[in-house]
């Protein structure tokens, strides 16, 4: 019986290396290096025939463009919101120094590991490290989904892993006391963000049509941003849950009523929180003042405004709201982030166990 003809070619060069060669799509497919012996050479073969028949094939000049080519093409075809653009060419630049001249299929994962391991002994934060080596594998995944690469050399298992960073928990003292030190004209600000929840640049990119005060409700569908060549920007929130109303205590309501009459422009459009000088308040503005309030409070200076935000959900989860009603108030895509206020919700009812506990036992002494 005949056997079947041998999937490619092999021969061996003057410099007595193989090379071995296949047919696929009409063309010869080399592959992109010769090899010490036959043996090697046809397990190669093996390899590539095996690819063809399971649909995982890549063609063995495909990954021959640079990385730093690549990775603006990359760039290029993500819808990203300006700010986003801006983190991501800031990490990237840590992958650029060490791969933006290397070709794609030559880029192993030793490399990779020799790499990471430099950047975590780089002195950056490891939370930094852990997003600039995600965003390096998402990148390398679409390099596999496009056919430019058989598999993605980057993965070091827990590399991608943020460390859980515990953050000052503020109580409604904590709040009144950075009110009351502020700028009269950020006072309403700090309440807001505390009983809203709202991030910072939803805070600043509102206006007067996104505040309707007999609903009590403030509407997002925009962001203020700072971005580089262009200066303070309005655009869309950070995602599609991002898109929001949120309903604010009566208080904070009639406090919010006043500042909109003291220091906002009639216009529809104009922003309810505003400069000195009122031009838009981005962070690098506002952030003197918020530090300037800390210190006069006589607060922790590692408290950021976000910390407002995150005291915000707490509350609400404290208040009995579901998973479901803090994503949406938050304006939280997934569960994930939600899941970290209810988890101090329970640890703040476990102190109030404990407290409970002393309560009985000084009854009991008495």
């Amino acid at each position: 019986m005949a056997s079947s003809r041998p999937f490619g070619n092999i021969r061996k060069l003057p410099s007595g290396r193989y090379q071995a060669r296949y047919w696929h799509l009409g063309k010869q497919v080399p592959a992109d290096t010769t090899f010490a012996t036959k043996a090697d050479a046809r397990a190669w073969l093996a390899t590539m025939e095996t690819d063809l028949f399971s649909g995982r094939h890549v063609d063995p000049s495909s990954g021959r463009e640079r990385f730093g080519v690549f990775a603006e093409r990359w760039l290029e075809s993500r819808d990203l919101r300006p700010r986003t653009l801006d983190t991501y060419a800031s990490q990237l630049a840590h992958i650029l120094e060490e791969f933006e001249a290397v070709e794609l299929r030559k880029i192993t994962p030793s490399a990779v590991r020799a790499w990471h391991g430099r950047l975590s002994k780089s002195g950056l934060h490891a939370n930094t490290v852990a997003k600039v080596y995600r965003l390096f594998r998402t990148m390398l995944d679409t390099a596999v989904d496009d056919g430019l690469l058989r598999t993605n050399p980057v993965h070091i298992k827990g590399a991608a892993v943020e460390l859980s960073i515990e953050r000052p928990m503020l109580d409604w003292d904590d709040i009144e006391r950075i009110a009351d030190a502020i700028h009269p004209r950020f006072r309403t600000l700090v309440w807001v963000g505390a009983t809203s929840g709202l991030r910072y640049g939803e805070l600043t990119g509102l206006t007067r049509r996104h505040v309707d005060i007999d609903d009590r409700s403030l509407r997002v569908d925009q962001a203020l941003s700072f971005v580089k060549g262009q200066g303070p920007t309005l655009g869309p929130p950070k995602s599609a849950a991002a898109h929001r109303t949120v309903v604010i205590p009566s208080g904070v309501t009639e406090m919010l009523a006043a500042h909109i009459e003291e220091y906002v422009a009639d216009e529809p459009d104009a922003l309810v929180f505003t400069s000195v000088k009122e031009s838009p308040l981005v962070n690098r503005y506002f952030a003197p003042y918020w530090k300037k309030a800390l210190k006069a409070a006589s607060l922790d200076d590692t408290i950021r405004f976000h910390d407002l935000r995150h005291h915000a959900g707490t509350s609400a989860a404290t208040a009995g709201a579901s998973l479901r009603e803090i994503m949406a108030r938050m304006g939280h895509a997934s569960s994930d982030a939600s899941l970290r206020y209810l988890k101090a919700s329970a640890r703040r009812d476990a102190e109030i166990a404990e407290a409970m506990e002393q309560r009985m036992a000084e009854d009991r002494r008495r």
